[in-house]
């Protein structure tokens, strides 16, 4: 999995389980974060400027990240399986369809 999907599973699992306001994690908590940090951190840097998630400084000073309560559909639609893409189910339909026709003539 990308480290892009990687960060915003966690965020959206911690959203789920947070009881009100958004819930802020530091990205080096996030799994993988520490095995590649240089990825994690462009992921984080790609996400934060498409405002997927939102930034904050914790008390310690460190960066702590959120998902943005506004575009939690485009992070849902970031998140959606690759079986559950419209386009997809276009493709195969015209990939049968292009068979069937293959099939009568």
């Amino acid at each position: 999995m990308s480290p892009r999907k990687t960060i915003l599973r966690e965020l959206s699992r911690t959203h789920q389980q947070a009881s009100e306001g958004p819930s802020f994690t530091r990205p080096s908590s996030i799994a993988g974060f520490s095995e590649q940090p240089d990825k994690y951190q462009k992921a984080v840097n790609e996400l934060l400027q498409a405002r997927l998630v939102e930034g904050r400084k914790d008390t310690e000073g460190h960066m702590t990240i959120a998902l943005n309560q506004h575009r939690m559909s485009d992070v849902r639609r970031e998140l959606r399986p690759l079986w559950a893409r419209p386009a997809l189910w276009v493709v195969i339909v015209l990939l049968v369809a292009a068979m069937g026709a293959g099939l009568v003539s």
